[in-house]
């Protein structure tokens, strides 16, 4: 997942500094985050071939990921609450700076108010990733 979190960020640093640096010229830079939403993508997560990882300590945890991802990807979003977001992102006068648009409002708020140890372990406990 480092890769995949590290791209997102990186947009997110590059928005951030693109609506400042873009403010002269009057263009605002917004960030739509959207959660998981419902598209055929999920799918693709049984063609993954984690075979290398068999005997490694990750087999377990990429096993609950692929399970994970299985059953909540097709709960997502509608594409339309989506589509709903960037509507208003980009037809409000005066617009959040970003929209979080998610399935699961209450993950996001924990996510977002609770310290960053305690969003560490609630996972590691969730994916068993803690040592033993």
């Amino acid at each position: 997942m480092g890769p995949y979190n590290a791209s997102k960020f990186a947009i997110e640093g590059l928005s951030e500094s693109l609506r400042r640096e873009l403010m002269l010229f009057g263009i605002d830079v917004i960030v739509v985050a959207p959660g998981a939403v419902a598209t055929p993508i999920w799918a693709k997560a049984e063609e993954v071939d984690v075979s290398q990882y068999a005997n490694t300590p990750y087999m377990s945890q990429l096993q609950k990921i692929r399970s994970y991802m299985l059953d909540r990807g097709p709960k997502g979003l509608k594409p339309e609450a989506l589509g709903e977001a960037i509507y208003t992102a980009l037809t409000t006068p005066n617009p959040k700076v970003r929209y979080v648009v998610t399935p699961d409002r209450f993950q996001e708020i924990m996510s977002a108010i609770l310290p960053k140890r305690t969003m560490d372990n609630l996972i590691a406990g969730r994916l068993g990733l803690k040592k033993s």
